[in-house]
């Protein structure tokens, strides 16, 4: 009989055990819980997410929290969000409320409309400008554009030769109705890769357009139209100066002929290089000096590549010309086979430093203001982002000037990261050299830095060493105080759910600085204001954390940077409960002053001296 109550009484023995090893988890939780020790995620993360098991009463705290209200899903939004992502958001809507304010300067649907005509004006123009002279019937002349919001970007041409047999003249007007009904009516209002194909007829250019073919967009690509008339007249003469070397540098074999691979380097609408790649001899000559391009030769060729001036950014466009020699002509004739935009991979962030910089060069190529003059009226703060985008693009080889560690270890950071950088940085340097440098870095973005003269292109290397030199200095009262409101403006915009209370709540709710403002240049490639050094606190835990750091300075007054960074660690680990909360945490297992008392035991430990 007694075998009945075997299975109930070890049932009972298993459920005893059960309850015991659950006491222990969570004495080992309160346990965490009072050192201090993240139950979740890492320093630097802000993933502190207090645990308190069901019937457990919280620690009382000797100042507790004022009553206000905060939104119950902050701390689980910080909880899970990375604060590197948090900035890219930031500064990517920084640049779109940018690009949005520069579109709808100046502009209207009557501007827009006009801009439109232009730019179809300008590729038929340059279209029928290439077909003429064109005699060979069943010649072929083929034109690629990527077409977006009325903007024509050409990205490719192609020439092919005819039968032979001349034609008769064509009505160069006529061509030209028929291009522009064909961009106005079928083209010009679509988005994507558009291909023109022109044959040569007996009297007249037969025109077919294909719309089908799928396409990757050209990073060079512009979306805004421009309302200009024909080509700058300094690109026009930087191209026909180029094209006088590359005549003398192309020699063809007298009665022969030769391939030429020509790359010609631009950025945005400027010649910024050229190299001459190939000449490969097709057909051997007669023997003799060999002879260069005709002038008619390197017209054609220009006339070829002014078009790819109407893209954005650093490209490279890649040109195959046809050269032969006749017996008894002077010079070789040429021919342009081919002509297109390299692609090339798109740098971090590339797409948004485009788009800011197609609408700051809008405004600057249509003439609204002379273009050092209307970036002086946004100033740094608006156009950090475009600043630094520039340089990355550009790449660090500019700033190869002896003597630069800082600028170019911070420069060299994905682009949010260096704007904010260069943002704080730039506040450091007086006034009128700020101004200095925010319009010569202007001119170099818009104009080239061929276009600075020897003395700004030495004025704007000495800004960078003078850069250098401010930010490993300590900052002064002022420049902290306002160093200080813009962490808060930043700080409500990597956390919009802190932005009314923090705006309400005003001191009671400031703004720390995990690494102090008064050691930022023991961090001069970092950003004092970056988010992953801020912390939104109540004032009165502000408060004991000042205390801290004030007994560190004391112990460590010439501190270097690993002790500060060591201090940091030490406070956060403590602190960190408190972080990024408007009021206390119900589920708190210890007070402020168990954090003070703890932290200030582990800085003891680590500097001598400390009281």
């Amino acid at each position: 009989m007694s075998t009945r109550f075997v299975g109930p009484r070890l049932a009972e023995s298993w459920q005893r055990l059960a309850l015991l090893v659950l006491a222990l988890v969570v004495l080992a939780l309160q346990m965490g819980c009072a050192t201090g020790a993240p139950l979740e995620g890492s320093h630097g993360g802000y993933r502190y997410r207090p645990l308190v098991p069901h019937g457990v009463k919280a620690a009382p705290s000797s100042r507790g929290s004022p009553e206000r209200s905060s939104p119950a899903q902050d701390v689980e939004v910080l909880s899970g969000a990375r604060v590197g992502e948090r900035a890219r958001q930031v500064e990517a809507a920084r640049a779109e409320a940018l690009v949005l304010e520069l579109r709808r300067g100046g502009r209207g649907p009557q501007e827009d409309e006009a801009a439109r005509e232009a730019e179809v004006d300008r590729a038929v123009a340059r279209m029928v400008g290439l077909c003429s002279g064109v005699e060979e019937v069943e010649a072929v002349r083929v034109f690629t554009f990527w077409v977006e919001g009325g903007a024509l970007t050409q990205v490719g041409y192609q020439e092919q030769r005819g039968g032979g047999r001349a034609g008769r003249p064509v009505d160069a007007e006529g061509l030209a109705r028929m291009l522009r009904r064909v961009f106005t009516e079928y083209a010009g209002r679509r988005t994507g890769e558009v291909m023109l194909r022109l044959r040569r007829e007996e009297t007249r250019w037969a025109v077919a357009y294909d719309a089908t073919h799928s396409s990757a967009r050209p990073p060079d690509a512009r979306t805004l139209p421009v309302r200009t008339r024909g080509t700058p007249a300094n690109t026009f003469l930087a191209f026909h100066e180029a094209a006088g070397k590359w005549a003398s540098a192309v020699q063809v074999p007298v009665g022969g002929g030769a391939r030429v691979e020509l790359e010609v380097r631009l950025e945005d609408g400027r010649l910024a290089g050229w190299e001459l790649s190939e000449v490969r001899r097709t057909r051997e000559g007669a023997g003799g000096n060999p002879r260069p391009l005709s002038r008619e030769a390197m017209g054609q060729l220009v006339q070829a590549l002014l078009p790819f001036t109407e893209g954005l950014g650093a490209r490279t466009v890649h040109v195959v010309l046809n050269a032969e020699h006749r017996m008894g002509e002077v010079a070789a004739r040429g021919r342009v086979e081919s002509a297109r935009v390299e692609r090339s991979p798109q740098l971090p962030g590339s797409s948004w430093y485009l788009s800011m910089h197609e609408s700051v060069l809008l405004r600057w190529r249509e003439g609204v203001v002379e273009g050092s003059a209307w970036l002086a009226q946004w100033g740094v703060e608006e156009l950090t982002l475009w600043l630094v985008g520039g340089i990355i693009a550009k790449g660090l080889g500019f700033f190869a000037t002896e003597g630069l560690e800082w600028v170019t270890r911070a420069l060299g950071r994905e682009p949010e990261a260096a704007a904010g950088w260069l943002r704080t940085a730039l506040k450091r340097l007086p006034g009128e050299e700020r101004a200095t440098f925010e319009q010569l870095w202007g001119k170099v973005l818009l104009e080239g830095e061929q276009a600075l003269s020897r003395s700004e292109r030495k004025a704007l290397r000495g800004l960078f060493v003078r850069l250098e030199q401010a930010v490993q200095q300590p900052l002064d009262v002022d420049l902290k105080g306002k160093l200080r409101e813009e962490a808060r403006k930043y700080y409500a915009e990597l956390y919009p759910q802190f932005a009314e209370l923090l705006e309400k709540e005003g001191k009671e709710l400031p703004i720390h600085h995990r690494r102090p403002l008064q050691y930022a240049h023991l961090f001069p490639d970092e950003n004092i204001n970056a988010g992953e050094n801020l912390a939104m606190l109540q004032k009165y835990v502000h408060e004991e954390i000042n205390l801290l750091w004030g007994k560190f300075r004391k112990a460590r007054p010439n501190p270097t940077a690993d002790d500060v960074r060591r201090a940091a660690e030490a406070i956060d680990r403590q602190f960190e409960p408190w972080y990024h909360r408007a009021i206390d945490s119900p589920g708190m297992l210890k007070t402020v002053d168990d954090a003070r008392e703890a932290a200030l035991r582990e800085l003891r430990s680590r500097f001598r001296g400390l009281e």
